[in-house]
């Protein structure tokens, strides 16, 4: 699956510290993309229902409604315009959601789940592994994307301005990692820059099944 990255204007931030802006720029702007690419590259080719966790500007809208015939995008806060970035030929759905509350979509599951840049900002690892569990299918994919923590990231964070990003990033790759093991089988993990040990890198996407 080939991310499309859609038009700037046609993208509006759901917060002030969405990362929008930086998927645009000339050096930034491939990593940040590229890092969308590896986790998709871990996605089913195929699959009836896919849940989006962050969906943010709705970056990812337009490639992953192309690709399945439903999706649903979740957010603490939606942008405006989601809707118009659904491909027409999926079913699509936005609402608001929170991964720590234990009865968000009872009684709903998905056969993949995208979740990209959000279990770094997020305290209780356990209680959201415990929800992404819940709401994937016997035999769905989960694939989970988030920064490492090492000196490279350290000052990657501060050529754009984040100086305190520990604020941010509040739970460490091993803590997520370890949470969703309590839950789930780890099928795959990949990493950028791709040649250097998954310790040394900036990103990484895991993907994981019941």
């Amino acid at each position: 699956m080939q991310f499309i990255l859609p038009p700037r204007e046609r993208l509006k931030p759901n917060n002030a510290k969405d990362p929008l802006p930086h998927y645009f720029r000339p050096l930034l702007g491939h990593l940040y993309r590229q890092r969308l690419q590896i986790g998709l590259d871990l996605l089913p080719t195929t699959c009836n229902h896919i849940l989006e966790v962050g969906v943010g500007s709705g970056i990812l809208v337009p490639t992953l409604t192309a690709a399945y015939p439903n999706y649903t995008g979740v957010d603490l806060e939606l942008a405006s315009g989601l809707d118009t970035l659904v491909n027409p030929e999926c079913a699509a759905t936005f609402r608001t959601l929170d991964l720590l509350d234990p009865k968000a979509m009872e009684n709903t599951s998905f056969d993949a789940i995208a979740c990209f840049s959000v279990l770094e900002h997020i305290q209780d690892s356990e209680g959201a592994a415990r929800t992404l569990a819940r709401l994937l299918k016997k035999g769905g994919t989960l694939v989970a994307g988030y920064p490492m923590v090492n000196p490279m990231m350290i000052a990657a964070f501060l050529t754009i301005g984040f100086s305190r990003i520990d604020d941010d990033h509040v739970s460490p790759p091993a803590k997520i990692h370890a949470a969703l093991a309590r839950h789930l089988t780890p099928v795959a993990r990949v990493s950028i820059p791709p040649h250097l040990p998954i310790r040394a890198s900036l990103y990484q996407c895991s993907a994981w099944t019941h």
